[in-house]
């Protein structure tokens, strides 16, 4: 039976590879074509324009395929020549399936190495000492606060080195006071809860994985601090709805399409986002006309004993390691690093260019829409103090992912925060040290890594020196 399905799984991927390669690519046949899988986002079209502009002899198309097939789709031969991978967990995915391009050799000389983008958005660029991706925009969460709202409720302005408590106290009045006008408004329209939770976890110090990779750091009392502070806006105070509130507003129509459309249609007080989230701006002011004189953005609330901080995260293009048109591919990624590209995404508000030489400070990210400079320095701020999630080559990066949300969802439910998390910490502690005991090559790496020879019950030891 296994062979069986061994024979029918080769032969589906056979079948696939075949159908995509008979898929008539329109281009134009006396130019050199760069596939670029990337997302939908429209302005996409602009930015492979001005590509084609700088590089008469190639020719730019935008792939937006889905994420999940680009993996089987890279492995038959039909994949694109250029590929964005949204964060940390991808990039480890597709770096250990072999999908990806090892940039090192050439990256520096070539002109979008490490050196060429911000220093702490380094290390997410690159897996197991090589660099792999490159940005093609550079984001790290702020607080945007609509004004006339917290002024509706007579509720606190966030004030510079504000804290969490701050931040909860003005929700609060958002929630608790009646409004002036009389509307309802939410406290704190939260879109992604994942996201909030990893930017409390790197707040409070912690992360997901020690420096060597060999065991989890969600297990530790700051991680256990910021998941229930997480669970404490969500239910205690109920200052922002959970992912299911969020889901069941959204289809009712009560809200708008989700908490991006609730605060851009001054429904909310607060959101917690990138800069990136400005490009919808023109959209909502049709509707709002007062939007853009209303909200102002301030850095991340702090936990007491630590500075404001969260994720630097990218979304960073690759280059399909069996791309037919290497070099081609490679000076997509120059125009990615050049200040053509980089004056682009300043000026469309779509997070920050990857040339951090654009974005020294708010002046230069000023825009046709928002021109006050104090609004677009907390986004400079936040990358310049943020740090990159670090992850394990001992573990799949995307079962890391799965069970932390698992865990938020969890807590979102009603489920204890330090059950919720320690229990995932347990969990990839444990798998760490199965990939160990089955795979020899992870065994090699961890006598790179630890300098002593590998035991299967290498783990009693650590535990018995904590």
């Amino acid at each position: 039976m296994k062979y069986v399905l061994l024979a029918l799984i080769g032969l589906f991927v056979a079948m696939y590879a075949y159908a995509v390669s008979t898929i008539e690519v329109l281009g134009d046949p006396d130019r050199t074509t760069v596939v670029w899988a990337t997302d939908p986002n429209p302005a996409r079209t602009k930015q492979v324009g001005i590509f084609e502009e700088l590089n008469p002899d190639l020719e730019g198309l935008v792939d937006k395929s889905d994420a999940t097939k680009l993996i089987v789709r890279c492995a038959t031969d039909t994949g694109p020549d250029v590929v964005d991978i949204y964060d940390v967990f991808s990039l480890a995915t597709f770096a250990e399936a072999g999908i990806l391009m090892d940039l090192t050799p050439f990256a520096d000389s070539l002109g979008f190495g490490l050196d060429d983008t911000y220093p702490p958005l380094r290390e997410g660029l690159s897996y197991e000492g090589k660099q792999y991706r490159f940005p093609c925009n550079v984001h790290a969460n702020a607080i945007i606060y609509n004004r006339k709202v917290l002024a509706d409720h007579g509720a606190p302005l966030p004030q510079p080195d504000w804290t969490w408590e701050d931040f909860i106290e003005s929700a609060l009045a958002v929630r608790n006071k009646p409004s002036k006008s009389g509307e309802t408004h939410i406290p704190f329209a939260n879109w992604n809860s994942e996201w909030v939770f990893r930017d409390l976890l790197i707040g409070h110090g912690g992360d997901f994985f020690t420096a060597d990779g060999l065991h989890s750091r969600l297990g530790e009392e700051v991680s256990v601090q910021a998941i229930e502070l997480f669970r404490d806006m969500a239910l205690k105070h109920d200052i922002m709805p959970t992912s299911a509130e969020a889901k069941s507003l959204s289809s009712q129509g009560g809200w708008g399409s989700g908490g991006i459309a609730w605060f851009f249609n001054q429904q909310a007080a607060y959101i917690h986002i990138g800069r990136w989230a400005i490009v919808q701006v023109p959209v909502y002011l049709k509707r709002n006309p007062d939007l853009v004189e209303n909200i102002a953005a301030v850095a991340l609330p702090r936990v007491p004993g630590h500075p404001s901080r969260g994720i630097v995260g990218t979304r960073a293009a690759g280059i399909n390691a069996k791309t037919k048109n290497p070099e081609a591919a490679k000076r997509f990624l120059q125009y990615l690093a050049s200040r053509d590209y980089g004056a682009l995404i300043a000026a469309d508000g779509d997070a920050l260019p990857p040339n951090p030489e654009l974005a020294r400070t708010g002046e230069d990210l000023v825009n046709e829409h928002i021109t006050d400079p104090a609004f677009h320095q907390p986004f400079i701020d936040a990358v310049d103090n943020g740090v990159t999630i670090k992850m394990s080559p001992f573990i799949e990066a995307q079962l890391v992912q799965r069970w932390a949300l698992e865990a938020v969802e969890q807590v979102e439910n009603g489920g204890d925060p330090r059950t919720a998390i320690t229990r995932v910490a347990d969990e990839i502690d444990n798998r760490i040290r199965q990939n160990l005991r089955r795979r020899p090559a992870l065994q090699a790496k961890y006598e790179q890594v630890t300098g002593k020879p590998y035991r299967d019950d290498w783990w009693k030891d650590e535990i018995a020196t904590r």
